[in-house]
């Protein structure tokens, strides 16, 4: 299992990054339909009624930059570093990465009447939380995965952190249940592809050119394939099932005040039998020699710490919830957009204001947010949208993103910190099939005159409240 879980799966490019692709939400794309199952993406007399990205992923380029390990080891022997700490952080921090890639998705406009559609999607998700001490941590990735996948260690001892990666397998449906008012849903199937996390509750270290001493206690909960190494076979969906569902609803006021509230991904993913359960406490003092690979054997001696209370068993991990609620108004060519987003297990939570001008076919959207972490974010997207196609490209983090390119290009490494923040997201999406035209403006249209005596989805289910008519 190599140094990246989701990314190395789909083979793209990575740096660090969290958050949103906020500038997308109330745009109508396929994307938002996805994201925010109450929204419409087709549009009546204009769209046709087959939506789909036609196998061209939604590309979310962000990820861990894991900076350069051996180097760093390596510093740590000639150096030396010493530090400890017992319970909980001095001055904790968190830094937290997600993406979120469609590798497919199709929308379908069903009825004219209640302005029905749905769709299937398939997602391949990524989840890291990395909390560490601001003082005493320094992030850094190693090449291997063998141990303790996540966490970023110059002093392994004082990180905690858990990464989590799944395919999502989903339907939506969405309908007007009034004039006004819109409902939607998307039911999900998840099966996971790797699990780690890792907790230290005491942690010393003590490192010279000829010994690390270490005293610690951790436990740790994994799941990944034998050996350590992820290909294509063991990252098949349809292993480590859990389950998902996302509720959503918008609303429209007479003064054209647009509300949209989401409580999104609620759900869980069962491992199996093959993951692992361990905690340990040790104290131990491993021989160090810097004219022989000190690097590698540094890596090793850490890694043989797990050697511990370890046991191969089932368990149940949420995947990452949360509730967003956006409210909204266009004036002309400009649409301000108040999103406030928190996840539902954690105390993460966001708040960004998407400024969005638009012209013809051409929209620019500039998105400064901030959020419980105390970072300030500022982001941009660039989108070109009709009703049959729609391609765009931003990014949330400008300024971050400037700096860590700037660093590449200059083949700067992070090697003492590991830690590059900067995102780049892109997509495209097409309209095929027949025009969804209204039905007084042509004499066929798909679903209507199927739909009489039917009643809609949502109102089928909200008629059991009410009372039969004698």
């Amino acid at each position: 299992m190599r140094t990246y879980l989701i990314i190395s799966l789909l083979v793209v490019l990575s740096f660090n990054s969290q958050a949103q692709q906020y500038a997308l939400f109330n745009t109508k794309t396929l994307f938002d339909s996805f994201e925010n199952p109450a929204q419409k993406s087709f549009v009546l007399d204009s769209s046709r009624n087959i939506a789909s990205n036609f196998l061209i992923p939604y590309m979310d380029l962000s990820s861990l930059s894991k900076g350069n390990s051996n180097e760093a080891i390596r510093n740590l022997v000639t150096q030396g570093y010493s530090q400890s700490r017992i319970g909980d952080f001095a001055n904790p921090k968190t830094m937290r990465e997600n993406v979120n890639v469609y590798l497919a998705a199709v929308r379908l406009f069903k009825y004219h009447k209640y302005h029905s559609e749905m769709g299937f999607s398939w997602q391949i998700k990524s989840e890291t939380q990395i909390d560490y001490d601001e003082s005493i941590s320094r992030g850094l990735f190693y090449d291997t995965f063998e141990k303790f996948a996540t966490i970023p260690r110059v002093n392994i001892f004082n990180n905690n952190g858990k990464l989590q990666s799944y395919h999502q397998i989903s339907f939506t449906y969405r309908e007007n249940y009034t004039k006004r008012w819109a409902l939607g849903a998307k039911v999900s199937l998840l099966s996971g592809i790797g699990y780690a996390e890792f907790n230290a509750s005491k942690s010393t270290a003590t490192v010279t050119s000829t010994t690390m001493d270490i005293d610690m206690a951790a436990k740790f909960r994994l799941n990944y394939p034998e050996g350590g190494e992820f290909n294509f076979k063991n990252a098949l969906p349809f292993k480590n099932l859990g389950a998902a569902i996302t509720l959503g609803t918008t609303y429209t006021t007479k003064s054209g005040i647009f509300l949209m509230a989401n409580v999104k991904d609620l759900g869980f993913i069962r491992w199996g039998k093959k993951s692992y359960i361990g905690s340990f406490d040790v104290t131990e003092s491993v021989l160090l020699n810097a004219q022989y690979n000190e690097e590698t054997r540094l890596q090793k001696s850490l890694d043989s710490i797990a050697k511990g209370e370890t046991e191969q068993k089932r368990f149940i991990t949420p995947i990452n919830s949360r509730a967003d609620f956006l409210i909204s108004k266009t004036f002309g060519p400009y649409t301000p957009n108040l999103i406030v987003s928190k996840n539902i297990f954690d105390k993460y939570g966001e708040a960004a204001l998407v400024n969005t001008i638009k012209s013809g076919t051409f929209s620019f959207s500039v998105i400064p947010s901030y959020n419980t972490d105390k970072n300030f974010r500022l982001g941009v997207q660039g989108m070109i949208q009709t009703p049959n196609f729609e391609m765009f490209l931003g990014t949330n983090d400008l300024i971050q993103s400037y700096y860590a390119g700037k660093d590449i290009v200059k083949n700067d490494q992070a090697v003492e910190t590991g830690y590059n923040r900067g995102s780049v997201y892109l997509g495209m999406a097409f309209k095929i099939g027949y025009i969804v035209e209204h039905p007084m403006n042509m004499s066929w249209m798909p679903g209507v005159g199927k739909e009489k005596d039917r009643k809609s989805f949502f109102g089928s289910i909200f008629s059991i409240f009410k009372k039969k008519q004698k």
